[in-house]
């Protein structure tokens, strides 16, 4: 008979790796146990519904104070 795509290794316990421990257990953090910032909670809620262009003027902001150019105190970053 022909093997029909990967076969486990007779030899292999079966085992994956990972243990007893789900995510959760092992202290992993996903959306539903990551720490927030009550600021940062209120704009993922308001979010879904914000204008486009809110949402293009946050982005802008973030990316902004993320490059080193600062619109808010008037520092800018020299081009490279």
């Amino acid at each position: 008979m022909e093997a029909a795509g990967i076969e486990p290794d007779p030899k292999s316990s079966g085992n994956r790796g990972g243990g007893d421990q789900s995510g959760a257990e092992s202290g992993a953090l996903n959306v539903q146990n990551a720490p927030t910032d009550p600021d940062l909670q209120v704009i993922i809620d308001a979010w879904p519904a914000l204008p486009e262009a809110i949402k293009v003027g946050i982005l802008a902001m973030i990316r902004a104070a993320d490059s080193g150019d600062n619109p808010f105190t008037g520092e800018f970053e020299d081009a490279p």
